[in-house]
């Protein structure tokens, strides 16, 4: 599997996948503890014929490694922006789940004229002291590996030896995007085509929290999808492929 180096010597890993007919560059990105392996993947034959598809394990998640000492979005989002840049991706559309769509609308932010449509899906935008303190009640690894071993056994599976720090630092994020993150005056300052996703029985993100989301950006959309919950799982492919085929396009085909 192919890795990119970053500045601190990190090893990002990332797959690309296309065929002869893809065109427009489309970046995968998974969730907060999630990577590769368990999301986007089974997508892939649907999307290559359209796109030149880039999948990406975020650090510390997955293959990739992590030499800092903890996770940032910030730090996150240079790996991004540094793997495409070594790849000579000029302009590119971003698919995240979660975290993931976070971190596209920062790429969206920080490169207007790169990355040209975001699509975020169940990503948590609005934090608040009580709901950050619940989910770090649920990022405890040694509560996971008790009341959810199932969840423990598939980190464990995903993200090795090192998943019980993952969750310790996972939860460190959570409060930092809380107190630092973005915020809505930076986001009605978004440029381009964002559609916020969320499922209609997300138990995390509310579809009126999506909403709010979607009206502050001066070109959001929303879509709620019928039955999905929260976990990447539940997402069928129909309606999400053929909305994302029809979303994801450069400015001169919408």
């Amino acid at each position: 599997m192919p890795n990119y180096k970053a500045d601190d010597g990190t090893l990002i890993n990332y797959e690309t996948f296309a065929e002869p007919t893809s065109r427009d560059h489309l970046l995968l990105l998974p969730g907060l503890m999630g990577s590769i392996s368990s999301q986007w993947r089974h997508f892939i034959p649907s999307l290559t014929p359209q796109y030149r598809v880039i999948l990406v394990d975020l650090r510390g998640h997955g293959h990739s490694e992590n030499k800092a000492a903890d996770l940032t979005p910030e730090r996150m989002m240079q790996d991004i922006a540094g793997l495409l840049d070594s790849l000579h991706v000029d302009h590119y559309h971003v698919a995240g789940y979660s975290l993931g769509g976070y971190l596209g609308l920062m790429l969206h932010l920080n490169q207007p004229r790169r990355a040209q449509t975001v699509l975020m899906h169940a990503t948590k935008f609005y934090w608040n002291e009580e709901s950050v303190k619940k989910m770090a009640q649920q990022l405890d690894p040694d509560s996971l590996s008790e009341k959810v071993p199932q969840y423990a056994n598939q980190l464990a599976q995903e993200h090795g030896s090192r998943w019980r720090k993952l969750v310790r630092q996972a939860a460190e994020l959570v409060h930092r995007t809380w107190k630092d993150g973005l915020t809505d005056g930076m986001v009605k300052q978004t440029p381009g085509p964002v559609l916020v996703s969320v499922g209609d029985r997300d138990e995390l993100v509310q579809i009126p929290e999506a909403m709010r989301l979607s009206r502050i950006i001066p070109h959001g959309e929303l879509i709620v999808l019928p039955g999905v919950k929260h976990p990447f799982k539940s997402i069928r492919a129909v309606p999400l492929i053929p909305m994302m085929q029809a979303f994801h396009r450069t400015p001169d085909k919408r």
